[in-house]
């Protein structure tokens, strides 16, 4: 089975859909904390950065094994 653009555009919507779900209640925390902890802006943005990396590549790792699965168990029943 080929992996075709109308499977890799769902996959890309629903990264994306999942990080928008899961970066806005983060973004609002961290600058809370940032606010309340007196970072400078440059101290904010690296934080904010490099959570927002680790967490990125967290979650493109587990929806690409999720869309894998998926279309490895769709391969088997045709």
């Amino acid at each position: 089975m080929a992996y075709t653009k109308l499977m890799a555009f769902k996959e890309a919507l629903s990264d994306t859909g999942l990080a928008f779900l899961v970066n806005v209640p983060l973004n609002f925390l961290l600058v809370a904390l940032a606010f309340r902890w007196e970072f400078t802006a440059f101290q904010t943005s690296v934080m904010l950065t490099t959570i927002f990396t680790v967490f990125a590549i967290v979650r493109k790792t587990y929806v690409r094994l999720y869309f894998n699965h998926r279309n490895i168990r769709k391969a088997k029943t045709t």
